[in-house]
Protein backbone atom coordinates (compact mmCIF):
# COMPACT_ATOMS: atom_id res chain seq x y z
CA UNK A 1 0.00 0.00 0.00
CA UNK A 2 2.67 2.11 1.11
CA UNK A 3 4.60 1.64 -2.38
CA UNK A 4 1.24 2.59 -4.74
CA UNK A 5 1.10 5.81 -2.46
CA UNK A 6 4.80 6.21 -3.04
CA UNK A 7 4.08 6.11 -7.06
CA UNK A 8 1.50 8.08 -6.99
CA UNK A 9 3.31 10.82 -4.95
CA UNK A 10 5.99 10.68 -7.32
CA UNK A 11 3.68 10.75 -10.60
CA UNK A 12 2.40 13.47 -9.40
CA UNK A 13 5.24 15.44 -8.67
CA UNK A 14 6.87 14.34 -12.03
CA UNK A 15 3.14 16.42 -13.85
CA UNK A 16 3.86 18.97 -11.46
CA UNK A 17 7.35 19.65 -12.37
CA UNK A 18 6.32 19.32 -16.22
CA UNK A 19 3.68 21.67 -15.93
CA UNK A 20 5.33 24.73 -14.02
CA UNK A 21 8.25 25.68 -16.26
CA UNK A 22 8.91 29.11 -15.42
CA UNK A 23 8.25 31.34 -18.55
CA UNK A 24 8.44 35.17 -19.46
CA UNK A 25 6.82 36.52 -22.63
CA UNK A 26 8.02 39.95 -23.19
CA UNK A 27 5.27 42.07 -24.62
CA UNK A 28 1.68 42.51 -23.83
CA UNK A 29 0.33 43.31 -27.11
CA UNK A 30 -1.33 40.83 -29.46
CA UNK A 31 1.29 38.31 -29.66
CA UNK A 32 2.34 38.37 -25.80
CA UNK A 33 -1.56 38.40 -24.58
CA UNK A 34 -2.62 35.51 -26.61
CA UNK A 35 0.57 33.19 -25.96
CA UNK A 36 -0.07 34.05 -21.94
CA UNK A 37 -3.88 33.29 -22.89
CA UNK A 38 -3.33 29.83 -24.36
CA UNK A 39 -0.58 28.61 -21.57
CA UNK A 40 -2.95 29.59 -18.88
CA UNK A 41 -5.65 27.47 -20.66
CA UNK A 42 -3.20 24.78 -20.67
CA UNK A 43 -2.56 24.70 -16.66
CA UNK A 44 1.21 26.86 -17.00
CA UNK A 45 0.78 29.25 -13.86
CA UNK A 46 4.19 30.23 -13.29
CA UNK A 47 3.75 33.03 -16.27
CA UNK A 48 5.37 36.44 -16.17
CA UNK A 49 4.87 39.06 -18.61
CA UNK A 50 6.81 42.11 -19.48
CA UNK A 51 5.50 44.89 -21.37
CA UNK A 52 7.84 47.89 -21.65
CA UNK A 53 4.87 50.46 -21.70
CA UNK A 54 2.59 51.93 -18.77
CA UNK A 55 -0.59 50.37 -20.79
CA UNK A 56 -1.31 46.42 -22.06
CA UNK A 57 -1.99 45.95 -26.16
CA UNK A 58 1.29 47.35 -28.33
CA UNK A 59 -0.28 47.81 -31.66
CA UNK A 60 -3.67 47.97 -30.36
CA UNK A 61 -4.39 51.56 -28.65
CA UNK A 62 -7.75 51.99 -28.36
CA UNK A 63 -8.83 55.61 -26.39
CA UNK A 64 -11.94 57.41 -25.45
CA UNK A 65 -11.48 60.44 -27.99
CA UNK A 66 -14.71 62.71 -29.01
CA UNK A 67 -18.18 60.18 -28.28
CA UNK A 68 -16.59 57.07 -28.60
CA UNK A 69 -13.37 54.92 -28.71
CA UNK A 70 -10.29 55.65 -31.49
CA UNK A 71 -7.82 53.32 -32.54
CA UNK A 72 -4.62 55.16 -32.86
CA UNK A 73 -3.09 51.58 -34.09
CA UNK A 74 -4.87 48.57 -35.27
CA UNK A 75 -7.98 50.16 -36.95
CA UNK A 76 -9.90 46.90 -38.56
CA UNK A 77 -10.28 43.54 -38.55
CA UNK A 78 -8.87 42.59 -41.94
CA UNK A 79 -11.32 39.33 -43.46
CA UNK A 80 -13.35 37.09 -42.33
CA UNK A 81 -12.36 33.43 -43.37
CA UNK A 82 -9.63 32.04 -40.93
CA UNK A 83 -9.03 35.13 -39.50
CA UNK A 84 -8.59 34.26 -35.66
CA UNK A 85 -9.87 38.05 -35.10
CA UNK A 86 -13.33 37.26 -36.57
CA UNK A 87 -13.81 34.03 -35.45
CA UNK A 88 -12.83 35.13 -32.08
CA UNK A 89 -15.65 37.37 -31.82
CA UNK A 90 -18.04 36.60 -35.13
CA UNK A 91 -21.06 36.15 -32.37
CA UNK A 92 -20.57 39.45 -30.23
CA UNK A 93 -21.93 41.58 -32.89
CA UNK A 94 -19.10 44.26 -32.22
CA UNK A 95 -17.95 44.31 -36.20
CA UNK A 96 -19.26 46.65 -38.75
CA UNK A 97 -18.19 47.34 -42.12
CA UNK A 98 -16.39 50.79 -42.25
CA UNK A 99 -17.57 51.00 -46.03
CA UNK A 100 -16.65 54.78 -46.75
CA UNK A 101 -15.53 55.80 -50.14
CA UNK A 102 -13.83 59.21 -50.27
CA UNK A 103 -14.35 61.29 -52.94
CA UNK A 104 -11.53 62.71 -55.09
CA UNK A 105 -10.80 66.66 -54.76
CA UNK A 106 -8.05 68.11 -57.14
CA UNK A 107 -5.76 70.99 -55.84
CA UNK A 108 -7.03 73.31 -58.76
CA UNK A 109 -9.87 71.61 -60.14
CA UNK A 110 -11.60 71.05 -56.78
CA UNK A 111 -14.16 68.20 -56.61
CA UNK A 112 -13.68 65.45 -59.38
CA UNK A 113 -16.25 63.76 -61.56
CA UNK A 114 -17.90 60.95 -59.58
CA UNK A 115 -17.81 58.54 -62.89
CA UNK A 116 -14.10 59.34 -62.80
CA UNK A 117 -13.17 58.60 -59.29
CA UNK A 118 -15.51 55.80 -59.38
CA UNK A 119 -13.03 54.12 -62.12
CA UNK A 120 -9.78 55.09 -60.54
CA UNK A 121 -10.75 53.40 -57.46
CA UNK A 122 -11.47 50.25 -59.56
CA UNK A 123 -8.14 50.55 -61.69
CA UNK A 124 -6.16 50.78 -58.02
CA UNK A 125 -7.50 47.76 -56.95
CA UNK A 126 -7.38 46.17 -60.30
CA UNK A 127 -3.71 47.30 -60.20
CA UNK A 128 -2.93 46.56 -57.03
CA UNK A 129 -4.18 43.05 -56.17
CA UNK A 130 -3.24 42.30 -59.87
CA UNK A 131 -1.39 38.56 -59.75
CA UNK A 132 2.42 39.09 -59.14
CA UNK A 133 3.67 36.02 -59.21
CA UNK A 134 7.51 35.81 -60.75
CA UNK A 135 7.66 39.90 -61.20
CA UNK A 136 10.98 41.63 -60.84
CA UNK A 137 12.03 44.66 -59.29
CA UNK A 138 10.48 46.52 -57.29
CA UNK A 139 6.05 46.47 -55.77
CA UNK A 140 6.87 50.63 -57.18
CA UNK A 141 8.33 49.97 -60.55
CA UNK A 142 5.95 47.18 -61.34
CA UNK A 143 3.20 48.74 -60.49
CA UNK A 144 3.84 52.19 -61.95
CA UNK A 145 4.95 50.57 -65.72
CA UNK A 146 1.12 48.46 -65.23
CA UNK A 147 -1.01 51.93 -64.11
CA UNK A 148 0.68 53.82 -66.94
CA UNK A 149 -0.50 51.63 -69.14
CA UNK A 150 -3.85 50.89 -67.80
CA UNK A 151 -4.82 54.51 -68.13
CA UNK A 152 -3.72 55.00 -71.95
CA UNK A 153 -6.34 51.74 -72.41
CA UNK A 154 -9.39 53.86 -70.10
CA UNK A 155 -8.99 57.50 -70.79
CA UNK A 156 -8.25 58.84 -74.63
CA UNK A 157 -9.59 62.39 -73.40
CA UNK A 158 -6.52 64.28 -73.07
CA UNK A 159 -8.00 66.41 -69.64
CA UNK A 160 -9.28 63.16 -67.82
CA UNK A 161 -5.54 61.06 -69.25
CA UNK A 162 -3.54 64.38 -67.41
CA UNK A 163 -5.41 63.84 -63.97
CA UNK A 164 -4.79 59.97 -64.12
CA UNK A 165 -1.40 60.64 -64.91
CA UNK A 166 -2.05 63.00 -61.81
CA UNK A 167 -3.35 60.24 -59.72
CA UNK A 168 -0.02 57.95 -60.00
CA UNK A 169 1.18 60.06 -57.24
CA UNK A 170 -2.43 59.85 -55.21
CA UNK A 171 -1.85 55.89 -55.93
CA UNK A 172 1.46 55.38 -54.40
CA UNK A 173 0.80 56.91 -51.59
CA UNK A 174 -2.70 54.21 -51.17
CA UNK A 175 0.25 51.55 -51.63
CA UNK A 176 1.98 52.25 -48.90
CA UNK A 177 -0.42 53.32 -46.88
CA UNK A 178 -1.67 49.57 -47.10
CA UNK A 179 2.10 48.71 -46.93
CA UNK A 180 3.08 50.88 -44.08
CA UNK A 181 6.39 51.47 -46.04
CA UNK A 182 7.90 54.83 -46.98
CA UNK A 183 8.26 53.95 -50.25
CA UNK A 184 7.12 51.55 -52.67
CA UNK A 185 10.13 51.06 -54.47
CA UNK A 186 11.69 48.96 -51.28
CA UNK A 187 8.89 46.76 -51.30
CA UNK A 188 8.84 42.93 -53.45
CA UNK A 189 6.84 42.36 -55.84
CA UNK A 190 6.07 38.82 -55.13
CA UNK A 191 4.99 37.86 -51.51
CA UNK A 192 4.02 35.25 -48.75
CA UNK A 193 1.10 37.18 -47.94
CA UNK A 194 -2.19 35.79 -47.95
CA UNK A 195 -5.27 38.08 -47.16
CA UNK A 196 -8.35 36.23 -45.86
CA UNK A 197 -11.30 36.44 -47.95
CA UNK A 198 -14.16 39.20 -46.88
CA UNK A 199 -14.24 42.60 -45.89
CA UNK A 200 -11.09 44.02 -45.27
CA UNK A 201 -12.23 47.20 -43.22
CA UNK A 202 -14.14 45.51 -40.02
CA UNK A 203 -14.21 48.30 -37.67
CA UNK A 204 -15.37 47.86 -34.15
CA UNK A 205 -18.22 50.22 -34.00
CA UNK A 206 -16.78 52.89 -31.49
CA UNK A 207 -16.00 49.78 -29.05
CA UNK A 208 -12.22 50.25 -30.28
CA UNK A 209 -9.77 47.30 -31.35
CA UNK A 210 -8.82 46.24 -27.64
CA UNK A 211 -11.98 44.42 -27.70
CA UNK A 212 -10.19 41.49 -28.92
CA UNK A 213 -7.91 41.45 -26.09
CA UNK A 214 -10.68 41.68 -23.75
CA UNK A 215 -12.12 38.26 -25.80
CA UNK A 216 -8.15 36.48 -25.31
CA UNK A 217 -8.11 37.64 -21.59
CA UNK A 218 -11.45 35.92 -21.10
CA UNK A 219 -10.27 32.57 -22.67
CA UNK A 220 -7.36 32.51 -19.92
CA UNK A 221 -8.11 29.82 -16.97
CA UNK A 222 -7.24 32.74 -14.58
CA UNK A 223 -6.73 36.75 -14.27
CA UNK A 224 -3.60 36.78 -16.54
CA UNK A 225 -3.64 40.84 -15.80
CA UNK A 226 -2.12 40.14 -12.60
CA UNK A 227 1.10 38.46 -14.42
CA UNK A 228 1.57 41.71 -16.28
CA UNK A 229 4.55 44.08 -15.02
CA UNK A 230 4.13 47.14 -17.19
CA UNK A 231 7.35 50.03 -17.42
CA UNK A 232 9.32 47.05 -17.56
CA UNK A 233 11.94 47.86 -20.89
CA UNK A 234 14.06 44.23 -21.15
CA UNK A 235 17.96 45.34 -21.25
CA UNK A 236 19.44 41.85 -21.55
CA UNK A 237 18.29 38.69 -22.56
CA UNK A 238 21.37 35.99 -21.88
CA UNK A 239 21.25 32.03 -22.25
CA UNK A 240 23.34 30.33 -19.39
CA UNK A 241 23.18 26.83 -18.81
CA UNK A 242 20.63 26.02 -20.58
CA UNK A 243 18.49 28.85 -18.43
CA UNK A 244 17.39 32.03 -20.00
CA UNK A 245 17.77 35.50 -17.33
CA UNK A 246 16.05 38.36 -18.31
CA UNK A 247 17.50 41.84 -17.38
CA UNK A 248 15.47 44.90 -17.06
CA UNK A 249 16.66 48.53 -16.96
CA UNK A 250 15.37 49.18 -13.83
CA UNK A 251 17.88 46.50 -12.70
CA UNK A 252 15.36 43.78 -11.84
CA UNK A 253 15.80 40.61 -13.33
CA UNK A 254 14.09 37.11 -14.16
CA UNK A 255 15.23 33.65 -14.85
CA UNK A 256 13.00 31.58 -17.25
CA UNK A 257 12.89 27.96 -18.55
CA UNK A 258 11.55 29.75 -21.90
CA UNK A 259 11.18 33.17 -23.36
CA UNK A 260 8.76 34.18 -25.79
CA UNK A 261 9.93 37.89 -27.84
CA UNK A 262 7.00 39.59 -29.30
CA UNK A 263 8.04 43.47 -29.91
CA UNK A 264 7.98 44.74 -33.18
CA UNK A 265 10.47 44.20 -36.09
CA UNK A 266 11.51 47.56 -35.09
CA UNK A 267 12.42 47.20 -31.88
CA UNK A 268 14.91 43.87 -32.81
CA UNK A 269 16.36 45.95 -35.76
CA UNK A 270 17.60 48.91 -32.83
CA UNK A 271 18.15 46.64 -29.72
CA UNK A 272 19.27 42.80 -31.11
CA UNK A 273 22.96 43.57 -31.49
CA UNK A 274 22.98 44.75 -27.46
CA UNK A 275 19.85 42.61 -26.00
CA UNK A 276 20.67 39.00 -26.91
CA UNK A 277 24.18 36.95 -25.33
CA UNK A 278 25.25 35.74 -27.17
CA UNK A 279 24.47 37.53 -30.27
CA UNK A 280 21.39 35.65 -32.66
CA UNK A 281 22.15 33.82 -35.51
CA UNK A 282 23.79 35.66 -38.62
CA UNK A 283 20.95 33.82 -40.42
CA UNK A 284 18.45 35.43 -37.85
CA UNK A 285 20.11 38.97 -37.88
CA UNK A 286 19.65 39.03 -41.68
CA UNK A 287 16.41 38.67 -41.58
CA UNK A 288 16.09 41.14 -39.28
CA UNK A 289 18.00 43.26 -41.09
CA UNK A 290 15.98 42.46 -44.50
CA UNK A 291 12.37 42.32 -43.65
CA UNK A 292 11.03 45.75 -43.74
CA UNK A 293 8.73 47.97 -41.25
CA UNK A 294 8.39 51.57 -41.24
CA UNK A 295 5.31 53.99 -40.44
CA UNK A 296 2.25 55.87 -41.27
CA UNK A 297 0.62 58.70 -38.99
CA UNK A 298 -2.98 58.54 -38.01
CA UNK A 299 -4.16 62.30 -36.93
CA UNK A 300 -7.23 62.07 -35.16
CA UNK A 301 -9.13 65.51 -35.18
CA UNK A 302 -12.01 66.67 -33.20
CA UNK A 303 -14.37 69.96 -34.14
CA UNK A 304 -16.40 71.64 -31.67
CA UNK A 305 -19.33 71.33 -34.72
CA UNK A 306 -19.52 69.26 -37.88
CA UNK A 307 -18.37 71.32 -41.26
CA UNK A 308 -19.08 69.09 -43.06
CA UNK A 309 -22.91 66.78 -44.14
CA UNK A 310 -24.49 63.78 -43.70
CA UNK A 311 -22.94 62.54 -47.26
CA UNK A 312 -19.52 63.45 -46.46
CA UNK A 313 -17.90 60.15 -47.08
CA UNK A 314 -14.19 61.44 -46.61
CA UNK A 315 -12.26 63.08 -49.60
CA UNK A 316 -8.46 61.45 -51.16
CA UNK A 317 -6.33 64.20 -52.20
CA UNK A 318 -4.87 64.84 -55.76
CA UNK A 319 -1.65 67.50 -56.70
CA UNK A 320 -1.31 69.17 -59.83
CA UNK A 321 1.96 68.67 -60.77
CA UNK A 322 2.84 71.95 -60.63
CA UNK A 323 1.43 72.63 -56.93
CA UNK A 324 3.06 69.32 -56.01
CA UNK A 325 6.72 71.00 -56.95
CA UNK A 326 6.40 74.32 -55.54
CA UNK A 327 3.88 73.17 -52.16
CA UNK A 328 6.77 74.31 -49.95
CA UNK A 329 6.81 77.91 -51.33
CA UNK A 330 2.92 77.82 -50.64
CA UNK A 331 3.93 76.18 -47.15
CA UNK A 332 7.05 76.91 -46.02
CA UNK A 333 6.53 75.79 -42.82
CA UNK A 334 7.67 72.55 -41.72
CA UNK A 335 9.63 69.01 -43.44
CA UNK A 336 9.78 68.77 -47.06
CA UNK A 337 11.73 67.00 -50.27
CA UNK A 338 12.92 69.41 -52.17
CA UNK A 339 10.33 71.85 -52.85
CA UNK A 340 7.36 69.01 -52.10
CA UNK A 341 6.20 70.19 -48.78
CA UNK A 342 5.05 67.39 -45.97
CA UNK A 343 1.14 69.12 -46.22
CA UNK A 344 1.47 66.85 -49.79
CA UNK A 345 1.60 63.66 -47.76
CA UNK A 346 -1.92 63.61 -46.70
CA UNK A 347 -3.55 60.33 -48.67
CA UNK A 348 -7.38 61.59 -47.37
CA UNK A 349 -9.39 62.41 -44.57
CA UNK A 350 -12.27 60.18 -43.50
CA UNK A 351 -15.22 60.62 -40.82
CA UNK A 352 -15.96 58.33 -37.93
CA UNK A 353 -19.44 56.77 -38.66
CA UNK A 354 -19.78 56.13 -34.45
CA UNK A 355 -17.78 59.70 -33.81
CA UNK A 356 -19.98 62.79 -35.43
CA UNK A 357 -17.46 65.51 -34.75
CA UNK A 358 -13.64 63.53 -35.91
CA UNK A 359 -11.93 63.30 -38.66
CA UNK A 360 -8.96 60.89 -39.30
CA UNK A 361 -6.02 62.31 -41.40
CA UNK A 362 -3.77 59.83 -42.74
CA UNK A 363 0.17 60.97 -43.34
CA UNK A 364 1.81 58.34 -45.79
CA UNK A 365 5.35 58.33 -47.12
CA UNK A 366 8.89 58.74 -46.08
CA UNK A 367 8.21 62.54 -44.02
CA UNK A 368 6.43 60.77 -40.91
CA UNK A 369 9.51 60.30 -38.92
CA UNK A 370 9.73 63.99 -39.50
CA UNK A 371 5.94 64.88 -38.89
CA UNK A 372 5.86 62.98 -35.90
CA UNK A 373 8.26 65.48 -34.18
CA UNK A 374 6.18 68.95 -35.30
CA UNK A 375 3.75 70.22 -32.47
CA UNK A 376 0.27 69.08 -32.29
CA UNK A 377 -0.68 72.97 -33.50
CA UNK A 378 1.67 72.79 -36.39
CA UNK A 379 0.06 69.44 -37.52
CA UNK A 380 -3.42 70.49 -36.99
CA UNK A 381 -2.35 73.94 -39.20
CA UNK A 382 -0.97 71.89 -42.11
CA UNK A 383 -3.98 69.36 -41.86
CA UNK A 384 -6.10 72.22 -42.18
CA UNK A 385 -4.25 74.77 -44.69
CA UNK A 386 -5.16 71.15 -47.42
CA UNK A 387 -8.82 70.80 -46.44
CA UNK A 388 -9.67 74.67 -46.97
CA UNK A 389 -7.36 74.47 -50.11
CA UNK A 390 -9.20 71.73 -51.28
CA UNK A 391 -12.64 71.95 -50.13
CA UNK A 392 -13.48 74.87 -49.49
CA UNK A 393 -15.73 75.59 -52.54
CA UNK A 394 -18.05 73.04 -51.46
CA UNK A 395 -17.84 73.42 -47.43
CA UNK A 396 -17.54 77.40 -46.87
CA UNK A 397 -17.58 76.88 -43.34
CA UNK A 398 -14.58 75.45 -42.97
CA UNK A 399 -13.53 75.49 -38.88
CA UNK A 400 -10.30 75.13 -36.80
CA UNK A 401 -10.34 71.59 -34.63
CA UNK A 402 -10.25 72.24 -30.88
CA UNK A 403 -8.64 68.81 -30.04
CA UNK A 404 -6.42 66.25 -31.81
CA UNK A 405 -4.72 63.29 -30.64
CA UNK A 406 -1.89 60.90 -32.56
CA UNK A 407 0.77 58.25 -31.62
CA UNK A 408 4.27 58.38 -33.06
CA UNK A 409 4.93 54.94 -33.75
CA UNK A 410 7.67 55.43 -35.47
CA UNK A 411 9.83 57.09 -32.95
CA UNK A 412 8.23 55.52 -30.10
CA UNK A 413 11.32 53.37 -28.77
CA UNK A 414 8.68 50.54 -27.94
CA UNK A 415 7.51 50.22 -31.15
CA UNK A 416 9.96 51.74 -34.04
CA UNK A 417 7.46 51.11 -36.77
CA UNK A 418 3.67 50.59 -37.41
CA UNK A 419 3.83 46.73 -39.11
CA UNK A 420 5.90 44.38 -41.15
CA UNK A 421 6.46 43.95 -45.18
CA UNK A 422 8.73 41.96 -47.39
CA UNK A 423 11.61 44.05 -48.78
CA UNK A 424 12.89 43.87 -52.52
CA UNK A 425 15.87 42.06 -50.50
CA UNK A 426 14.65 40.14 -48.34
CA UNK A 427 13.17 38.28 -51.28
CA UNK A 428 16.55 37.83 -53.03
CA UNK A 429 17.44 35.51 -50.71
CA UNK A 430 14.65 32.86 -51.49
CA UNK A 431 13.52 30.99 -48.10
CA UNK A 432 10.68 33.28 -46.36
CA UNK A 433 12.60 35.97 -43.82
CA UNK A 434 9.16 35.53 -41.60
CA UNK A 435 9.83 31.67 -41.17
CA UNK A 436 13.53 32.49 -40.26
CA UNK A 437 12.31 35.20 -37.83
CA UNK A 438 10.38 32.72 -36.12
CA UNK A 439 12.23 30.24 -35.57
CA UNK A 440 13.17 29.47 -31.74
CA UNK A 441 16.82 29.21 -30.06
CA UNK A 442 17.58 26.14 -28.78
CA UNK A 443 19.57 25.08 -25.82
CA UNK A 444 22.42 22.45 -26.11
CA UNK A 445 19.87 19.99 -25.76
CA UNK A 446 17.94 21.25 -28.06
CA UNK A 447 15.18 22.68 -26.24
CA UNK A 448 13.48 25.26 -27.16
CA UNK A 449 14.33 28.38 -25.34
CA UNK A 450 14.00 31.82 -26.55
CA UNK A 451 11.13 32.25 -28.85
CA UNK A 452 10.12 34.66 -31.43
CA UNK A 453 6.56 35.69 -31.89
CA UNK A 454 4.46 38.74 -33.55
CA UNK A 455 3.04 39.87 -36.54
CA UNK A 456 6.76 39.96 -38.76
CA UNK A 457 7.21 36.24 -37.52
CA UNK A 458 4.00 35.25 -39.43
CA UNK A 459 5.06 33.81 -43.04
CA UNK A 460 1.57 34.31 -44.64
CA UNK A 461 -0.51 36.98 -42.42
CA UNK A 462 2.54 39.82 -41.24
CA UNK A 463 0.95 43.26 -40.31
CA UNK A 464 -2.00 42.37 -39.03
CA UNK A 465 -3.61 41.48 -35.58
CA UNK A 466 -4.60 38.36 -36.86
CA UNK A 467 -1.35 37.40 -38.05
CA UNK A 468 0.71 38.00 -34.21
CA UNK A 469 -2.21 36.48 -32.19
CA UNK A 470 -1.70 33.34 -34.62
CA UNK A 471 2.28 33.44 -33.94
CA UNK A 472 1.28 33.94 -30.37
CA UNK A 473 -1.06 30.67 -30.00
CA UNK A 474 1.97 29.02 -32.04
CA UNK A 475 4.49 29.98 -29.68
CA UNK A 476 2.34 28.76 -26.61
CA UNK A 477 1.67 25.65 -28.25
CA UNK A 478 5.46 24.95 -28.73
CA UNK A 479 6.08 24.59 -24.67
CA UNK A 480 2.88 22.44 -24.19
CA UNK A 481 4.02 20.09 -26.64
CA UNK A 482 7.03 20.19 -24.99
CA UNK A 483 5.39 19.24 -21.83
CA UNK A 484 2.87 16.85 -22.75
Amino acid sequence: MRSILAVLIALTLSVECRKEPRIVIIGAGAAGIAAASTLSRNGFTNVTILEADGRVGGRIYSLRFGKSLIDLGAQWCHGEKNNVVYEMVRDLQVLKVDDTSPELYHSTLKRVDSKFNARLNRLFEDVYFADNYGAEGSLGEVLTERYEAEIRKIWKNKDELTLAEECLDLFERYVESELGSFSWSTVATSVDFEPCEGSQVLGWNGLGFKTILGVLMRQASGPIERNIALNKSVSGISLESGKVRVSCSDLSSYTADHVIWTPSLGVLKHLHANVFKPNLPKEKVRAIDTLGIDGIMKVFLHFPARWWDDNFEGVAFVWRQADLKNSSLEYPEGPKIGNRSWITTIYCTIPLQENPNVLLVWFIGPLVPEIEQLSDETIANGAMHVMRKFLSKDYPSISHPDQITRKNWYSDPNFRGTYSFETVHSRKLGRSQAAVLAEPIRAADGKPVIMFAGEATSTNHYSTVHGAIETGFREANRIIELYK
